[in-house]
């Protein structure tokens, strides 16, 4: 049966869809920084200095939010194991209001 109960494929969606994310935050810091470098170069006329400086910046943007979203799925994969995420229709994970 392709879907099956115990999670297995809700697990390998949630990684794979972590995973795109991560490369395309990549490629679009780096192109946002090589976009903005390219202008501010233009206007000033510095070129090629505004281009490797925003490449860089955005290459290092890029890092911090793979690194970021890596810890997130860290997070919740450590969650998980701690059961502290409700499951099963137990409602929703980090519902505060009591019931009373």
């Amino acid at each position: 049966m392709v879907f099956s109960k115990d999670g297995r494929w809700t697990n390998v969606v949630q990684v794979g869809g972590t995973a795109s994310t991560m490369g395309l935050h990549i490629v679009s810091a780096t192109v946002v920084g090589l976009a903005f470098g390219y202008f501010l170069d233009d206007y000033f006329g510095t070129k090629p200095w505004l281009i490797m400086i925003f490449f860089l910046l955005g290459v290092m943007a890029g890092f911090k939010m793979v690194i970021e979203d890596f810890r997130k799925l860290q997070r919740r994969e450590e969650a998980r194991k701690q059961g502290s995420l409700k499951q099963d229709g137990d409602g929703s994970a980090g519902d505060d209001q009591s019931e009373g």
